[in-house]
Order: structure tokens, then sequence, then C-alpha cells
């Protein structure tokens, strides 16, 4: 197994598993290296298991004219390859360099050895079972939205406040940061809260930004801040739960040549009502770009920095019958009207480049303040 599918797919995983897309086949088995060492060695079922791996991503890659190369011809060089192939191991080398020519940083190919691996280290990761050349069924239900394979999770707690503007007192929920920003506005200090959502994948941190907003909220904030920047996005239900805290109704669609666009809505009751600004930066990815450029399309927030960086593949694994998974983006989120983000971002409505060290001087976060207080001094 080359190391470099093994820092691909490790970054993945803690992103994708237990989104929130059910299974189309649940108890789909993997099978052992025991078992898979060989179904049949002869070269027509190489071939076909070849042929399998290839149509996948010919009938559910979200746009092949997307991609670096043509996925046809890339089968026909490949293939031309399978004399040289005598075993299973040569066959998913074969394949996972194939993989690699999409060049996405999302589609990989994973072998049965590698996935057994990955369930043990992060749990079980349900996919769409594959039988022969096709998959069983295509589930309409949300697909996994993953960041890049190739980045990792970023925590970044709160010494990004600037210091003039720091929280009175931080507090944490889970690895969600927050506390209370003091914003000067013509003699007086304006109560402002500050809320650092560093990923969209981890365990409870919906509820986490939840239940920050009701202590904010009672603690007399009069506005809020949502810290994105260097979000590296997750899974999409966590997005439409955070999402489900400011406002309500169906926000995104998803675009797939394959089927009609699927319509997502905001989950959970609405828990503040307060203006809202959110921070963003070139490293705000998939899930966390899907949030911002939401809650700007529906009007329910401004944002302030620069435009994210446009990576809004959803990912979906299918398991093949001998145990290997291909994981495939089969399509790109996309506000409920308009444009998908995919390849432009989400555009700022304050475009604020950084200054200085950030840790002292937060030009970004100190905007978005004032504009808030000001808008607070209105009102």
């Amino acid at each position: 197994m080359g190391n470099r599918l093994r820092a691909l797919i490790a970054p993945a995983c803690l992103a994708l598993v237990g989104a929130c897309c059910p299974p189309a086949v649940a108890d789909t088995p993997v099978l052992s290296p025991g078992a898979h060492a060989f179904v049949s060695q002869s070269g027509g079922a190489l071939a076909e298991r070849f042929d399998s791996a290839w149509r996948l991503v010919a009938e559910r890659y979200w746009d092949l004219s997307r991609l670096p190369v043509d996925w046809d011809e890339v089968g026909e060089r490949y293939r031309a390859r399978l004399v040289e192939v005598d075993d299973a191991a040569g066959l998913y080398r074969l394949l996972e360099e194939m993989y690699e020519e999409i060049g996405d940083h999302h589609s990989v190919y994973v072998p049965p050895e590698r996935v057994a691996e990955i369930r043990e280290a992060y749990g079980d990761m349900p996919c769409v079972a594959v039988f022969g050349s096709a998959a069983s069924s295509v589930p309409t239900a949300t697909p996994l939205l993953s960041d890049t394979l190739t980045r990792t999770l970023v925590t970044v707690g709160a010494g990004l406040l600037s210091a003039q503007a720091p929280p009175r007192q931080t507090d944490s929920i889970g690895k969600v940061t927050f506390g209370m920003a003091s914003a000067p506005f013509q003699g007086s200090d304006v109560a402002i809260g500050y809320i650092r959502l560093p990923d969209l994948a981890s365990d409870g941190v919906a509820g986490a930004v939840r239940r920050a907003v009701e202590r904010l909220q009672a603690d007399g904030a009069t506005a809020l801040v949502v810290d994105l920047r260097g979000n590296p996005g997750g899974r999409l239900v966590t997005m439409m739960q955070v999402a489900g805290v400011f406002t309500r109704g169906f926000l995104w669609r998803a675009v797939m040549s394959w089927t009609l666009p699927l319509p997502y809505p905001a989950i959970g009751q609405v828990a503040t009502e307060l203006p809202l600004a959110l921070l963003i930066d070139g490293d705000v990815n998939s899930a966390a770009e899907g949030l911002a450029g939401a809650l700007q399309a529906n009007g329910r927030a401004t944002l302030y920095g620069a435009t994210t960086a446009g990576n809004v593949e959803a990912v979906l694994p299918f398991c093949l019958r001998d145990g290997s998974q291909a994981w495939i983006a089969t399509g790109v989120l996309a506000p409920l009207l308009g444009a998908t983000w995919e390849g432009r971002g989400v555009v700022p409505d304050v475009a604020i480049e950084p200054t200085g060290d950030a840790a002292a001087d937060d030009t970004v976060l100190a905007a978005a303040l004032l504009d808030l207080a000001r808008a607070a001094d209105t009102r």
C-alpha cells in the first residue's frame, strides 16, 4: 500500500465518518485479506473488476468535463496495462494509480486491506453497494461532503481575537470556543458575542454552537460573530444543523450529472435573530463554505474577510464485491438558486486582507465588530 493513499485517506475519514446519508446497503461485507486473495485470477475477472472501477467514475462523477484528463483515454491506457497484472495486489495498485489521475483530491480507490484499517480506526463507513459494474441503488439522501483529502482539520482557539476587542472571558464546549467581545463605539462598549467554529466534523459541533449562542444571548450580546477562518468543512448534516441555529428553510442544492438536484434545508429551531457576521478566508472549505454562502445568500449574515477555497465537492463511497471501495465526487454543493461555489468560492460582502500579526491585530474581526456596534447603536 502506498504511503500516498495513507496520507490522502486518513484526514478525510475524520470529516466523513458518521455523515448524514444513510447507506443504500448497510450490510455489505468487507472481505478479509485471506478471503479476497483471490476470487478469481483469470484475465477475464481482472478485466471485469477493472471495468467496474472505471465505470463508476464514468457514470457517477459529477462533471467529467472538469477533469484534467479524458477519462475514456485514461481507461484505454490503463486497461492496456492489465496484461502486466497477474494478481489482486497488482490490480489494486493499477486502480489506485488510475484514480490519482482524477486529480480532485477527493476521489480515490481504496484496496480492501486499507478499508479494514480505516474501519478499525474510524468506525463503520456505510457506502453504496456495487454488484457487477453498476451500483445496486444510488441513495437520494444527502451525499457526503468532505474537505479535500490532502487537508487536515485545523483547530484554532480564541488566540486570533484582536487585542483591540478581546472577549472579557472565554469558554468552550468541545472544540467550539466562545466569549463576549467588547466593541467601543461613541464612548460606550457594545457587547458582541464571538464564536470560533474550527470544523464541521467533530462530534457535537452543532449542539455546541447552539448552546454557545444561548449563553451569549443570556449574557447580553447585542450581535454575534462566527469565526469560520481555517475551517476545513466536514459533514453536510452538521452544516445544516448549524445553519438551523440562525435561520430556516431550504438553503442548498446538490448538483449532480446523474440525477435531479437535491434540495437541503436548515435543521432545527432557530435560536437567535441577532445580527450576524461571519469571518471567512481562503482556508475555508467544503461544508463551511456552504454554511457561509447560504447564510449570505438568504440575507441572514454579512461576510468579512477573503474569498473561500471553492472546494465543495460531495463524496460518496462505493463498495465493490471484492471488498475494495471507490470514493467518488458525485456532486457539488450550490445555493438553492444560483451557481455552485465549486471553483469560485464564497465572496465576502466586506473584503479585508489581514495585515500584521493576526494574534495582535485582527483587522477582519475588528471591522466586523465595528460594523455590528454601529448597527446596534442605530437600532
